[in-house]
């Protein structure tokens, strides 16, 4: 499992890894406010071949809006966000404003109809928190193939 708890301000400026301009390279969006878990997942992303960076969504607020200014291969979209902010809206808007962008709800709460209701919304991928990190890396990548993904199970 990926990260602890905790959550701090970020700036809103990605963290980008330099590239070699291969066409298979991706980045990640995570719209989550567990940075600890954003600086884990990012750093054993960097150990996978092709990855070009990590985008935060700071404020949270302004999720769409990032993701649509930096078309992130893959939005890793927490469901359980702060300040009332409807995770499933937020799908909705990126599904329609972001299209290229594939995104994996990413929830410690799974159950099937949200499942259901996210998946019809235009998620890629239903990934549960307590999902080991190398299947939520493999989930990754099975998205970015196209490859529709459910891991509910920790």
């Amino acid at each position: 499992m990926i990260g602890g708890s905790g959550a701090t301000e970020r700036s809103t400026q990605p963290h980008v890894v330099p590239s070699d301009g291969a066409d298979d390279s991706f980045t990640v969006m995570c719209i989550d406010d567990n940075e600890s878990l954003i600086d884990a997942l990012e750093s054993r992303l960097a150990l996978e071949p092709g990855f070009a960076g990590m985008h935060r969504a700071q404020p949270l607020s302004e999720a769409v809006t990032h993701a649509v200014a930096h078309a992130p291969t893959i939005v890793l979209l927490d469901y359980d966000l702060p300040h009332g902010l409807d995770a499933l809206q937020i799908l909705q808007r990126l599904t329609g404003e972001c299209p290229t962008s594939r995104v994996i709800l990413f929830t410690g709460y799974p159950d099937r109809q949200l499942l259901a209701d996210s998946m019809s919304l235009g998620a890629w991928g239903f990934v549960s928190k307590g999902t080991e990190t190398d299947r939520l890396i493999s989930a990754i990548h099975r998205v970015r193939r196209g490859e529709a993904v459910v891991e509910l199970d920790a």
